[in-house]
């Protein structure tokens, strides 16, 4: 059974994208686009965001972090200088824990507002 939501969750992973070249900061301080599963369970929701090093340079395109998000507080729970598919596969164990515990969790990408737009 739990082969089969490893295999759901990567082909999820594989249809959103994650990994493909999302940055980690952006110099003017604007939020960086990043990978995410939103998870949620009646009222409650989780977030598992997914966040790779500044895309220009090669060794900090590897760079990563996972940001767990729960009743408001972030915390970061793996960073990796290197393998960004470390933080991949973190993330993917934690939103496998999540849904085994009856969370709904669906992925999606989060791009910085675009230059000029008025929030």
């Amino acid at each position: 059974m739990k082969i089969g939501r490893y295999a759901r969750i990567s082909t999820v992973l594989a249809l959103a994208g994650i990994g493909a070249g999302a940055g980690a900061g952006t110099a003017s301080g604007q939020p960086a686009p990043h990978e995410q599963f939103i998870c949620t369970f009646g009222s409650e929701q989780r977030l598992v965001s997914i966040y790779r090093g500044a895309s220009g340079d090669d060794a900090a395109s590897s760079a990563c972090r996972v940001d767990y998000t729960k009743q408001g507080a972030t915390k970061t729970l793996w960073t990796s200088n290197k393998d960004y598919a470390y933080c991949v596969a973190k993330a993917v164990a934690l939103v496998t824990t999540l849904t085994d515990g009856h969370y709904s969790c669906k992925p999606e990408t989060v791009e910085p507002p675009k230059a000029g737009s008025v929030e």
